[in-house]
């Protein structure tokens, strides 16, 4: 059998595990958890094969991903399972990186969630083409505290008789914990209109804002793209991030706008132009709003440094 903790440092890489691990603990080499943490570091150079189950809840930071050749991204807190029959790419996190990485021998995850994968069978297929569930904060702290016991449980490395049983029940706690998740999420935003569950809307969202923000600006359009009332698109995501589409579209903006004011060989103007405003006034007015200084400012502190 496989080493596993080398199999998952030589899989994280040298850059990773230098900049990003905090702590690691293990439970032989069926399961190993790692405590991430770190700032704009890239995982996943090359995900893990068949043979093991490979998830992470991500406790601060902002994911972006292809999956399935599809571009998406979305904040924490969030969970997400990187399963084996998906294409993964650019598997970056963007922000301070705080969090779990899980990884689980396969036969050992399937004798795991036996019982439990029998009553979930009929969302499974649909999970599996998104597998990912953006949290609450009650969700979070719940998950989040399971995850800690696991950690804790495997980090004491006792050999007592029972010891691989104690972590396969906690790891059976915390998969139950993620699917009552999904199945009270599995719930209409509004069940009359619209058909979007809370989970795939938020994450639809995130990823239409990702792609467009800097060319579409109007929350009404992205209400459009998703077919939800701007009320039902404000009620998920305060449920899960305590923000408005708009503060979420105009966080992208000022991103987009400060990693292109870092360029020396775009002007403002060019800026205002690729970020779809109407004019450099306009964009002047807005990124002062927001950050407290005019672009020409910024710019200037920047280099400074």
């Amino acid at each position: 059998m496989v080493n596993l903790k080398n199999f998952v440092l030589d899989w994280l890489g040298p850059d990773l595990v230098h900049a990003g691990i905090v702590e690691m603990a293990a439970c032989g080499d069926e399961v190993v958890m790692v405590k991430l943490a770190g700032n704009c570091l890239t995982l996943g150079r090359k995900l893990p094969d068949g043979e093991h189950h490979v998830s992470m809840l991500m406790t601060g930071g902002e994911l972006r991903l292809t999956l399935n050749g599809d571009r998406m991204g979305f904040f924490a807190p969030a969970y997400i399972d990187f399963i084996a029959s998906n294409r993964w790419k650019d598997v970056t996190v963007e922000g301070e990186l705080e969090g779990y990485l899980l990884v689980v021998e396969r036969n050992f995850f399937l004798e795991t969630t036996t019982k439990l994968r029998s009553r979930i069978s009929e969302k499974m297929m649909v999970y599996a083409q998104r597998p990912f569930v953006s949290l609450n904060p009650e969700e979070l702290t719940g998950l989040q505290d399971l995850f800690s016991a696991l950690y804790a449980l495997m980090e004491a490395e006792k050999n007592g008789i029972f010891h691989r049983e104690l972590v396969q029940s906690m790891l059976r706690a915390c998969q139950c914990e993620l699917w009552n998740i999904v199945f009270r999420q599995d719930e209409p935003v509004e069940k009359a209109e619209e058909p979007y569950h809370l989970g795939e809307l938020v994450a639809r969202f995130l990823y239409l804002a990702h792609t467009y923000c800097c060319e579409r600006h109007e929350v009404n359009w992205y209400c459009e793209q998703l077919g939800v009332s701007p009320n039902a698109l404000t009620a998920a995501l305060k449920r899960f991030y305590g923000k408005t589409a708009r503060n979420i579209i105009d966080d992208l903006l000022i991103t987009e706008a400060k990693v292109a004011l870092r360029n020396p060989e775009l002007s403002v103007q060019d800026i205002s132009d690729k970020l779809c405003f109407s004019d450099q006034s306009a964009f002047g007015k807005f990124f002062k709003r927001y950050c407290g200084m005019s672009p020409a400012l910024f710019r200037k502190e920047y280099m400074a440094q």
